[in-house]
């Protein structure tokens, strides 16, 4: 009997530490609210993900900012003329299930979500140009 007890607490103990002890990354799995930098780009190709880490040329690495109260900054830099410019616009967000809308002054873009974590977002955004439908991929971390 008192084997089985101290079999009992041994699992017992087990079981408490690997629920205690689960990575913070599932804790905010769902939350978006933050800062977000960008690590790579790329596209869909024959239903085949083609990406490539970001080349931020020496500039500012582009971000998206995501406050609790559905407003964002989005920051891009560009590599123009010899020197690095820094562009920033605002707007709203609102996450419906896997979609993510933004809505910027004069336009709105719905970006699916295809991983969110703690640490990750991963977004598909597919439009079409010139009679062609582009699905383009970011991946951003969390800062």
């Amino acid at each position: 009997m008192k084997k089985l007890s101290i079999l009992f607490v041994s699992i017992l103990t087990l079981g408490l530490t690997a629920v205690s002890c689960s990575s913070d990354d599932d804790k905010d799995s769902g939350s978006i609210e933050g800062k977000w930098e960008i690590t790579h780009q790329g596209a869909i190709v024959a239903n085949q993900e083609v990406i490539q880490p970001y080349n931020s040329e020496g500039c500012e690495i582009p971000s998206m900012t995501f406050s609790n109260d559905g407003k964002f900054i989005d920051t891009t830099s560009e590599y123009w003329d010899s020197k690095c410019s820094t562009y920033t616009e605002d707007g709203t967000w609102k996450k419906d299930g896997n979609t993510l809308t933004l809505k910027y002054s004069d336009e709105e873009i719905k970006w699916e979500i295809s991983e969110l974590s703690s640490s990750t977002l991963k977004v598909k955004m597919t439009y079409s140009e010139g009679g062609l439908s582009v699905s383009a991929v970011s991946v951003y971390k969390r800062k």
